[in-house]
């Protein structure tokens, strides 16, 4: 391989000649460079003048340092691509209810909202839970408020006997447990708003009130 080889040699005494320099690598040898590759500029003094030589040589190729990476394990990349760095999420709220009360509250669901579209059947899930997370005179637990005394009428005028668990609307309900549609209604009724609450908007039959 050839490379481009640079030597500066600097002069410290005038001289309109240069000495006889000799640069040995193998066979190539210089000698007796002529002035004329002595470079100056217009009223530079002798002293300041500097040779710049420049030639080719053949360098060995044993002693040439290659630029190259170290070699990549695949394996490694392999197991790194097939376990990603999971990441931090929190648990999932359907993850802690158990089925039973998934499957009671879509039973609850479709016996007050089953001929209703879904956003309304999702406002009557959401009713329940934020009655659960309410507090006050409302149970705290899904459970709780679908059997609270006096509030849905399915549950004790024998419309939730006709009824069953749908695989669609238990999958409505896991939804809303993990990313809840809206968290303000708490009242609903068929037909026009309740008599408690504040009046918020109507889906379908329902008109749906928040507490205040």
């Amino acid at each position: 391989m050839k490379k481009l080889i640079a030597f500066v040699v600097a002069f410290a005494a005038a001289t309109s000649f240069c000495a006889a320099f000799t640069y040995d690598a193998g066979e190539t040898e210089y000698s007796d460079i002529p002035a004329d590759h002595i470079l100056s500029e217009p009223g530079m003094d002798l002293e300041a003048k500097t040779l710049v030589f420049v030639t080719e040589v053949e360098v060995p190729t044993s002693e040439l340092v290659e630029d190259t990476m170290p070699p990549v394990d695949e394996d490694i990349l392999e197991t790194d691509a097939a376990n990603p760095i999971p990441e931090d999420t929190e648990p999932k709220r359907s993850e802690s209810v158990s089925k039973e009360d998934i499957e009671l509250l879509a039973l609850l669901t479709m016996a007050e909202a089953e001929g209703e579209p879904e956003e309304g059947k999702r406002l009557v899930i959401d009713t329940v839970l934020n009655r659960a997370d309410f507090g006050g005179e409302f149970p705290n637990s899904i459970r709780g408020v679908i059997y609270q005394r006096n509030q849905f009428s399915s549950m004790w005028n024998g419309r939730v006997d006709r009824c069953y668990v749908m695989d669609e609307i238990v999958q409505l309900v896991i939804e809303e447990l993990d990313n809840r549609t809206n968290y303000d209604v708490i009242f609903f009724n068929a037909g026009h708003y309740s008599q408690y609450g504040v009046p918020m908007f109507q889906v379908g039959n329902h008109y749906f009130s928040s507490y205040n």
